[in-house]
């Protein structure tokens, strides 16, 4: 069971309520739905597998799309450093791959520590 927050909303640790209410046109019902449709989306392994292929063109198509998605919904954990390797992705250049991979490994870790807080919602 998630804890709820003074103002009676989950608190969710890295996750701005208000942002992501402002995206869900403030209907909280509606939010929770995003939010726990979340980790049924593949951008972030789909990103892993393009940079274990040297595949930077969908690396970085899969890092834009997970930071949008993070930035809509509100996840400040996932949004900064998923902005990060997008930007680093940006011109395609495989000589920023082993940099990208360890970008990837620390977003990685901080996906799966999000995905485990939506779940308990």
């Amino acid at each position: 069971m998630t804890p709820m927050g003074i103002d009676g909303k989950p608190s969710l640790p890295g996750i701005d309520w208000s942002r992501g209410l402002r995206y869900a046109a403030g209907n909280q019902a509606l939010y929770i739905r995003f939010l726990k449709r979340f980790p049924e989306d593949r951008n972030m392994e789909n990103l892993a597998l393009a940079l274990s292929c040297g595949d930077m063109e969908s690396a970085f198509v899969c890092a834009h799309t997970l930071k949008g998605l993070s930035m809509q919904l509100g996840i400040e954990t996932l949004s900064g450093p998923a902005s990060a390797l997008c930007e680093l992705l940006r011109p395609r250049n495989a000589a920023v791959l082993p940099q990208a991979l360890a970008l990837c490994a620390q977003l990685q870790a901080l996906h799966a520590q999000v995905v485990c807080a939506i779940q308990q919602l």
